[in-house]
C-alpha cells in the first residue's frame, strides 16, 4: 500500500471516530441542564435546613422561657399586678418564693425576669432581627376559689417580613396557663 493510501485511511478512520460539533453542543446543554436542576435543588435544601434550624431555636428558647414562666407564677407567694377580668398586662408582677417582688416583662428585646437579686433573660436575644420578642401579654382572671388564673402569651420572631417567604424569616408563637396557688 502507498504512502498516501495508507494515510488516507487514517485519516477516515479518526474522523469516523470523532464527535461532530452537533454531539458536543447537545452534550453540554444537557449537562448543563442537569447541573443547573442539581444546584437548584440543593440551595432549596440549605434554605429549608436553615430554616429548619431557626424554627427549632425559637421553640427551644420560647419553650424553655415559657416553662421558666409559668414556675415562677405557679409558686409566687402573691401577683401584686392588679387581676380584673381579663386584664391584659405587658409585664407581671409577683412576690417570689424568696419574698422579693420580680417583675417579668420584655426588655432589650428579650423576656426579663427583674428582681432585687439582678436581671436575669429568660430568652436569648436574636442577631438577626431587631424585633425578637412580641407581644408579651399576661392575661388574669380570678377564680371561684379566691386564686388566679394568668395566661402567658408571647411572640418570637428571626429575620423581616421586607421578603415574602423569606427563608431567613422564622415565628412561633407560645402561650401557656397556670392557676396560683396562693
Amino acid at each position: 500500500m502507498s504512502r498516501s493510501a495508507s494515510k488516507t485511511t487514517l485519516f477516515s478512520t479518526i474522523s469516523q471516530r470523532a464527535f461532530t460539533l452537533l454531539e458536543l453542543l447537545i452534550t453540554t446543554g444537557v449537562t448543563a441542564l442537569l447541573l443547573l436542576a442539581i444546584s437548584s435543588l440543593f440551595i432549596t435544601f440549605l434554605a429549608t435546613a436553615y430554616k429548619s434550624r431557626i424554627s427549632q431555636n425559637l421553640r427551644e428558647s420560647g419553650g424553655n422561657a415559657t416553662r421558666q414562666i409559668i414556675d415562677m407564677l405557679r409558686n409566687a407567694n402573691e401577683i401584686t399586678s392588679p387581676c380584673e377580668s381579663e386584664t391584659q398586662l405587658d409585664y407581671i408582677s409577683i412576690i417570689g418564693s424568696d419574698d422579693l417582688e420580680t417583675i417579668i416583662r420584655e426588655e432589650d428585646d428579650r423576656i426579663a425576669s427583674i428582681s432585687a437579686n439582678g436581671k436575669y433573660y429568660l430568652t436569648e436575644g436574636s442577631s438577626l432581627s431587631t424585633d425578637y420578642v412580641q407581644n408579651l401579654l399576661f392575661t388574669c382572671y380570678p377564680t371561684e376559689e379566691g386564686k388566679k388564673y394568668i395566661e402567658v402569651n408571647f411572640n418570637l420572631k428571626v429575620g423581616s417580613d421586607e421578603i415574602e417567604n423569606n427563608p431567613r424569616t422564622s415565628s412561633l408563637d407560645f402561650g401557656s396557663g397556670v392557676v396560683t396557688r396562693n
